[in-house]
Parts: C-alpha cells; sequence; structure tokens
C-alpha cells in the first residue's frame, strides 16, 4: 500500500527565526505516481530546496525547468508556478525571510527574480554549510526536524558577507506589517531615503520592485481571508480591505500573476500555508 502525497510545515523559534520563517516539505516519497495538480503562489519569500529521488520539474515565466536531486535557491517569484513532484521524491524547503540572503553575499541577486539555480551558485557558504547534513535522513518520514536542529545549531557559524547599511529588513517588515498597504512614498520617508534609492536596493536584494512586492503581498492577503474566512466577506469587499479600491485594476493584478481570474481560483490546486498566513 502505497503513502500518498504529503504536505507538511515546521515554523522556526528564536534565534533561527531570524533568518528562516518555516520549513515546508513535499512529500511524495513512497508515491510511485506523479503529483501533477499543484501550484504554488508568490508569497515574497525566498527558498532553500533539498530535492531528493526523482525530482520535480517547474513551470513558470522562463519555461519549463527540471529540478534533480540536488540543492537549490530559489528566487523571488513574481507569478504562479506550477509543480510536478516525480513519484519516489521528497522536497524539503527552508523559506528565508526576504532580507535573509543579502547577510550571506555582497552580490546582487536580481538575476535570480523568477528563477532556480544550484544554490553552491549563489550562496556558496550556505552550500557548503548543507553539504555537512546527511540527505538520507531528511528522506525520512517526518524527520524534517532534523533539519531545523541542523540548521539552529549551524546558521550562527556563517559570516555577515552584508555591505550594506540600507535597512532592508526593516523595509521587508513594514512592507508585510501593513499587508502591502503602505505606500512606497511613506516607506521611503520612514527610511529617510529617496524612492529610488529604495527601488534601487529592492531590486538589489530581492530582485524586486517595492511596488511588485506590495502586489504580491496584497494579492496573498486577499487569498488568504477568503480562504480563512469563507464567505464573511465578499471578494469586493476583501479587495478593497487590502488596498484595491477598483475591482478591474484587483481583477487585472490577480489575473496576471495567478493566471486565471478571482472567481476560478480553487485552494485545493496549491501548496497554501496551513497557517493561512499567506507565506
Amino acid at each position: 500500500m502505497t503513502t500518498p502525497f504529503a504536505y507538511r510545515e515546521y515554523y522556526t523559534t528564536p534565534p533561527l527565526s531570524q533568518f528562516i520563517r518555516k520549513i515546508w516539505v513535499l512529500d511524495n516519497t513512497t508515491n510511485p505516481h506523479p503529483i501533477s495538480d499543484k501550484n504554488v503562489l508568490p508569497n515574497s519569500c525566498f527558498n532553500l530546496a533539498f530535492v531528493h529521488g526523482n525530482g520535480l520539474t517547474i513551470h513558470n515565466q522562463r519555461g519549463h525547468l527540471d529540478m534533480p536531486q540536488d540543492r537549490y535557491f530559489c528566487g523571488q517569484a513574481r507569478y504562479r508556478v506550477e509543480v510536478i513532484i516525480k513519484p519516489f521524491t521528497h522536497v524539503t524547503m527552508v523559506q528565508l525571510h526576504p532580507w535573509t540572503p543579502s547577510s550571506w553575499t555582497a552580490d546582487s541577486l536580481a538575476h535570480t527574480v523568477d528563477n532556480i539555480v544550484p544554490l553552491r551558485n549563489i550562496l556558496p557558504l550556505v552550500d557548503n554549510l548543507f553539504s555537512g547534513y546527511d540527505p538520507v535522513s531528511i528522506q525520512a518520514a517526518y524527520s524534517e526536524t532534523s533539519l531545523i536542529a541542523f540548521t539552529q545549531a549551524h546558521f550562527a557559524q556563517l559570516p555577515n558577507l552584508a555591505n550594506s547599511t540600507f535597512p532592508l529588513r526593516q523595509a521587508c517588515l513594514r512592507l508585510q506589517q501593513t499587508n502591502g498597504c503602505l505606500r512606497i512614498a511613506d516607506l521611503a520617508d520612514e527610511l529617510q531615503c529617496s524612492t529610488r534609492q529604495l527601488e534601487k536596493q529592492f531590486k538589489r536584494y530581492l530582485g524586486l520592485t517595492p511596488k511588485e512586492l506590495t502586489r504580491i503581498l496584497r494579492i496573498r492577503g486577499v487569498i488568504d481571508t477568503l480562504q480563512t474566512q469563507k464567505s464573511a466577506h465578499s471578494l469586493a469587499q476583501v479587495a478593497t480591505e487590502f488596498g484595491f479600491y477598483d475591482q478591474a485594476h484587483f481583477i487585472r493584478v490577480f489575473r496576471n500573476m495567478i493566471r486565471h481570474a478571482p472567481g476560478e481560483f480553487r485552494a485545493v490546486d496549491y501548496l497554501l500555508p496551513l497557517s493561512g498566513t499567506g507565506y
């Protein structure tokens, strides 16, 4: 008897939580059949992907990409990503806060947007750290907690390579706290910088503009509210709560990001957070 596909989440605690928000798992380890009806939404975070087994195939703005067994750096996604999880495959995703990678590299991450590349090509120090972790233990059922223990014990050893004084963490937190509804000009005023400087720093360290990040947060806010509160609010009401005062504009942004109209959205087709928090 085969075990069906499973999705699991593990949230981190301090001090690890200042770098990593959660670890999420796509477990198709004992299933001889692929899982081909799942999608991932943009969520403002980076991810490290540890792929074991036959691997994944994804489809996004850059086309089809095969992900055989390896460690990967997943850049910021701006649009829905279609995922096919091959038989006998286990994927552990380490979700990084949007400000985290800039602590480990002084290089621009602009080229990683909507892209997935081997981890060693982007964050060699992090890749080297995880090369000391036994991948076999990740594949055992529910052993993902050992990865949390490993990162908790070793992440403090990573040197901070950031060479920028820009308060990226503060900027991202403010946008998250306001669900993307804070005006970019107001954020720049809070940080005592120009909107041009704000855009330049976001593009360098996230690959997104501040406006793109706010759109992602607002759309995720709408989706989460509709899923957690069900029929308590109409779509128009929720869209207004997240700053979409023009329904036509909301539908246009939603369709551009998710690739279909809001009324056609089916939660069962997506790998949505169990916490209902949007990322």
